[in-house]
């Protein structure tokens, strides 16, 4: 009796259709594959043509005809015609596809290294100048070091400046008052000559030179 319930599950399990299960799967070359409703060229067609390298999803196999999904419709193709990667023209189109964006990110690359390499050279530039700066500033720095080093030669440099600039007023007041004394003698010697030559022209002979003698007497005084 055991064994008897144990065949008839066996046989049940036998009979249950396999466990559905769901791959990717691509329609082969340029051809367009009907899918019937069952698996054999007896069932009625349930779509005229499915185009070479179209996805579908794999649902399972029954001898040599593959249970397939496409779109919201079930059906069974000819494994022969099914193919468990990509078509040939669908790698290449995909090859094709990751070349062109190989060499887009290539020439993007190159367009952003031209850039980098332009904003390198700015750069130097600018730490040439900020070099060139700082060198420049570097020498004041030190002549400004050195000045505030020795104040007591400012002041020595200064005090000489001050005694050469009151020594060039002093002989300028001195030649002054000199020119003044040249422009005074030179009037007294014409006012002297005058008068010496009127009393000549009044006094004759001995009063003349008596006169002359005490006038040179009150000159002297």
């Amino acid at each position: 009796m055991q064994n008897r319930w144990l065949s008839g599950l066996l046989l049940l399990a036998l009979c249950l259709p396999a466990p559905v299960y769901a791959a990717a799967a691509w329609i082969n070359d340029e051809i367009y594959v009907p899918m019937r409703a069952g698996a054999g060229t007896g069932y009625r067609i349930v779509h005229r043509g499915i185009k070479s390298g179209t996805r579908v999803e794999l649902l399972g196999e029954e001898g040599d005809w593959l249970h397939i999904r496409y779109g919201d419709r079930e059906g069974y193709v000819e494994k022969q015609y099914i193919s468990r990667t990509p078509t040939a023209a669908l790698r290449l189109q995909k090859l094709t596809q990751d070349t062109e964006k190989a060499t887009s990110t290539a020439s993007d690359l190159r367009q952003r290294m031209a850039e980098v390499e332009g904003q390198r050279d700015a750069l130097r530039g600018e730490v040439e100048e900020l070099r060139s700066s700082l060198t420049a500033r570097g020498n004041e720095l030190d002549q400004l070091r050195n000045v505030a080093a020795d104040p007591i030669r400012l002041d020595q440099a200064n005090r000489r400046l001050n005694e050469e600039l009151s020594m060039l007023r002093s002989e300028l007041d001195q030649v002054k008052a000199e020119n003044a004394l040249l422009r005074n003698d030179n009037t007294s010697r014409k006012w002297i000559t005058g008068v010496g030559i009127l009393l000549l022209g009044a006094i004759g002979g001995l009063l003349l030179k008596s006169k002359s003698g005490r006038r040179r007497n009150n000159w002297a005084n």
